[in-house]
């Protein structure tokens, strides 16, 4: 947590003040915006129900909607047509993905239903998104056959061999198979048992074994799940039959086959790890089989045995054999044969334990253990060499749809991409030497890391450039001990402490240096007009079209527009991201870590304070810049993020 990049200074806040308040006068404009065109897509075309019609409307990636109107049209083959009109709260896919929406069919399409246990429809759908103005979006789609069935029964046989390791997955195939929204196909045990040591023979008759969605009504998975098979070795055999159960007490169907099928359960068995070198918060894959989860009256965990060989000189070898191995449990069990565990630590007050606290090799053995409540079985273990690396800081850059909208608001909504481009450019270029990495998709080969949200709009209302609002229990995080930093979204410890809730990075608030749109503010720049005045509709100018991308008249003034917008956007967000990682660092920090945030002595250095930071700096324009970081906090990053 530390202080902004705040765009207001002295006499030039309350000028800025009062021009923002006369901001009403842009209404028009907005009334008279275009409606972007989407494309609905209907995933299912077979509907019971209890289903639930996902209408995915691609194309709306940068829409901000608060409400989705639907029409639905019908034509019954050999019936009648039929028309329904919903409203409906749009959704999105995590917060930067497409919008969808959600039709409960429940309630909007089998009142209109035929009274026959299967029949056909021809079908339409129109939709419009809309937020507090009017209508930003529109699509539609003609022509869908989809088939209605009341009561379906699942159809499945087995395809390929039966699993011989608990929690190991049987394939189905056939027809049928229920999705999550909409119930649960049961597979129940007729006849069968499970004999096992510890725990001898058990009768499993009236079990009831989910079959799980895997992605298609085709197709199937039936678990031997930890809860009813057990967890230890030995052997099984079982007979079920299968039914449908809606959600919702909506009834309940049984299929027409059986299935039989059984054998042996060997020991669990961890036999590979990867990456085989990896720093703290760093997600490893085990690959092995039998493996398992945490769950009622069952689980597992890994027992790391061996030594620990620090890579400082001098640090003393650490034990970890006998009475001293390390024992954790499973983070995540994708399957029975692969579970991905993080090279763990905890900060402990203003230090790190935990195997990925220190640097160094440990050599030795991970070896699975299953328990349930006939006791312990210890599986067979992975043996080796794994390299606890040096911290690596990594960063998503998360692109809110408000950042696609401000850009739109420069006119340069149609080269976002080549903006983005140039921000990573930058970053990379600035934390050259560091062990920091910077994404535009959530990782997924890290548990720990920072995100910045990418946005539009201030949500204070402060005008400020950008926030980092993290606080993890004091405001400078000297030595990274955390590195899950959130800058966005609202923290209510920065709101405590500096008076701002939100963090991120606030693109509309850079139009702060037009000297039109802020007349008599010092801060402004002619060179910010010039840059951005031939596009920016609010100062007359016009907006990229996607045929000038790359070429046309105004090729040279599109690359300079972009190249200035990536570079002050760009600096805003490193800087932001220096603050969480403990800057502007001062040598008393590490004992007690201050409130000190910017250089007391600014000389074109990226943690200066805000007022000491030019628009011209920032973009790089008339000899400024580029920015960068201090000899003090150059050094102290290079120490908490050492390249490998």
């Amino acid at each position: 947590m530390a202080s902004s990049s705040v765009w207001a200074l002295g006499a030039a806040t309350t000028m800025f003040l009062v021009f923002a308040g006369c901001s009403g006068e842009d209404a028009p404009a907005e009334q008279a915006r275009p409606v972007v065109g989407v494309t609905p897509e209907l995933e299912q075309r077979l509907v019971v129900p209890t289903s639930q019609l996902k209408l995915e409307l691609i194309g709306s990636e940068r829409i901000v909607a608060d409400q989705a109107r639907v029409t639905l049209r019908g034509e019954i083959e050999g019936g009648e047509r039929f028309e329904v009109s919903l409203s409906a709260e749009p959704q999105r896919r995590g917060d930067v993905g497409a919008v969808y929406v959600i039709i409960d069919a429940q309630q909007w399409l089998w009142p209109r239903a035929p009274e026959a246990p299967e029949w056909f429809a021809l079908m339409s759908v129109e939709v419009s998104l809309r937020d507090e103005v009017g209508e930003v979006a529109r699509g539609e789609f003609a022509g869908a056959r989809m088939r209605f069935v009341r009561s379906p029964g699942p159809q499945l046989s087995v395809d390929g061999e039966a699993p011989t390791f608990v929690n190991g997955s049987l394939r189905l195939e056939g027809h049928g198979v229920l999705r999550p929204e909409e119930g649960q196909t049961w597979a129940v045990i007729e006849q069968g048992f499970v004999e096992a040591t510890p725990g001898g023979r058990r009768d499993l008759v009236g079990e009831r074994l989910p079959v799980r969605w895997s992605g298609s009504r085709e197709r199937a998975e039936l678990r031997l799940e930890p809860a009813i098979f057990g967890v230890h070795p030995g052997a099984y055999e079982v007979r079920v039959r299968l039914e449908n159960e809606l959600r919702g007490e909506a009834g309940t169907t049984r299929g027409q086959s059986e299935l039989e099928f059984g054998g042996a359960l060997q020991p669990t068995l961890l036999a590979s790890l990867e990456p085989v070198a990896a720093s703290r918060g760093q997600i490893v894959t085990m690959r092995g089989r039998g493996l398992l989860g945490a769950g009622q009256g069952y689980g597992m965990i890994l027992r790391y045995e061996g030594i620990f060989e620090p890579a400082a000189p001098g640090a003393p070898q650490m034990s970890f054999e006998g009475s001293r191995a390390l024992e954790r449990a499973v983070d995540e069990v994708r399957s029975d044969e692969l579970l991905r565990q993080e090279v763990w630590y905890s900060v402990e007050g203003r230090t790190l334990e935990g195997l990925g606290a220190t640097p160094g090799v440990f050599e030795g053995s991970i070896t699975p253990i299953v328990f349930d409540s006939a006791g312990e079985s210890v599986g067979v273990g992975w043996q080796g060499r794994f390299e606890v690396l040096p911290t690596r800081q990594v960063v998503w850059l998360k692109y809110l749809p408000a950042f696609s909208r401000a850009l739109d608001t420069f006119g340069l909504g149609n080269v976002e991409r080549e903006i983005r481009d140039r921000i990573l450019e930058v970053a990379r270029r600035d934390f050259a030497g560091v062990n920091i990495v910077f994404v535009e998709d959530e990782p997924e080969d890290f548990s720990d890391y920072a995100v910045v949200e990418m946005g539009g709009p201030d949500p204070s209302g402060n005008r400020a450039f950008g926030y980092d609002n993290t606080f993890n229990d004091q405001a400078k995080d000297t030595g990274n001990l955390y590195l899950n930093d959130y800058l966005g979204g609202i923290n209510r410890q920065s709101g405590e402490s500096f008076n701002v809730l939100f963090g991120g990075v606030f693109v509309e608030s850079f139009t702060y240096f037009s000297p039109t749109l802020t007349p008599g503010n010092r801060d402004a720049s002619e060179h910010f007009d010039r840059v951005f005045g031939p596009f920016m509709p609010g100062l007359g100018g016009e907006a990229v079209r996607g045929s000038e991308v790359g070429r046309g008249p105004r090729l040279v003034q599109i690359e300079e527009a972009v190249r200035v917008a990536g570079n002050v956007i760009g600096n805003t967000m490193v800087h932001e991201i220096g603050h969480s990682l403990g800057l502007t660092h001062l040598p008393g920090d590490w004992e007690a870590p201050g409130t000190i945030f910017h250089n007391a002595e600014p000389g074109g250095f990226i943690m200066d304070a805000g007022s000491e930071r030019s628009f011209e700096q920032r973009a790089e324009l008339d000899g400024e810049g580029p920015a960068v970081f201090n000899p003090q906090n150059s050094a102290y990053l290079r120490e908490i993020l050492p390249l490998n």
